[in-house]
Order: structure tokens, then C-alpha cells, then sequence
């Protein structure tokens, strides 16, 4: 059987606000097990935005929106709704044809959601840092005898 034709879609998922500020690694993991259960090449996937939404959506008022491009089957469509309207995480989806995004806009869509990874990941590092140091106990400043005697012989 001949492999069906691979073809570039642009899709903006609409995640819970709840869902996306307790766990937003969450949201992201279940969107990139979506695109790996429909057997899709997952070229971006980046925040787009937060906003107010102009209608309560499943009790939301506010909503995280994810962009993404990718390659998958036409068949694999509905496959991603489905697993997108089961979800707690989106609360809505939309999928178009991307045939008039060409390969510069994909490039530059690719840097962004690389970079917005290194945020994520900087601040990801930043934050356990913080913990760590609210974890360590306070280092001993007081002049005792042995501390004086520590600072002279460091420095």
C-alpha cells in the first residue's frame, strides 16, 4: 500500500487557562502525544497568546492559545479532533490546509519555538535554583573565632 500524501496543516489549540497556569508541561506533553498518536511531523508548536475569552467556554472566561504546524495524513485529521474535543486540557481546536505558508514562514516559526523552549527551560532552571537556595540553610555569618580564622587563610 502506497503511503497517503503528507500535507502541511496549521492548527491553533485553545487550552483551559486552569489547566495551562497549574500545568502547563501538562498541556504541552498531551498536544505532542496527540500529533504522535496521528502519526504527524511536528514542526512548531509555540504559545501564541493568553486572553480573555468573548464567551464563557466550558465554564473558562480565559483561554492559553497554542500554534502549531505540522505534517500528517489528511485521514489523521479527525483523528486530532477527536483526541482534542476528549480532552480536559483544549477546549477548542481549529486545523487549516497551510498550502499558502511557505518555507521562510516555517523556518521563522521554527526559531521562535525554539527559543520560547530555552525560556521555558532557563525559567524552568531559575525556579529550581530559587528552591534550591530556600531549601539550603542560611551559611553562618557570625564572626566567631573559627569563621575569622576560615577567612583569613581563604583570602
Amino acid at each position: 500500500m502506497a503511503q497517503a500524501h503528507m500535507g502541511l496543516y496549521e492548527g491553533m489549540f485553545l487550552l483551559s487557562q486552569q489547566e495551562a497556569a497549574s500545568d502547563f508541561a501538562g498541556c504541552v506533553s498531551f498536544l505532542n502525544e496527540v500529533f504522535e498518536r496521528a502519526e504527524a511531523e511536528l514542526i512548531a508548536l509555540t504559545k501564541w497568546d493568553e486572553r480573555k475569552l468573548a464567551y464563557t467556554i466550558k465554564g473558562q472566561k480565559r483561554g492559553t492559545y497554542m500554534l502549531a504546524y505540522f505534517r500528517v495524513r489528511g485521514t489523521q485529521i479527525a483523528n486530532i479532533e477527536r483526541d482534542c474535543n476528549l480532552s480536559d486540557y483544549v477546549l477548542r481546536s481549529m486545523m487549516l490546509k497551510a498550502d499558502h505558508i511557505g518555507e521562510t514562514e516555517l523556518e521563522l516559526a521554527k526559531r521562535e519555538a525554539a527559543s520560547q523552549s530555552v525560556k521555558t527551560k532557563l525559567m524552568d532552571q531559575s525556579e529550581e535554583q530559587v528552591e534550591d537556595m530556600q531549601e539550603k540553610p542560611d551559611v553562618d555569618t557570625k564572626e566567631t573565632p573559627a569563621n575569622l580564622a576560615n577567612q583569613e587563610e581563604n583570602g
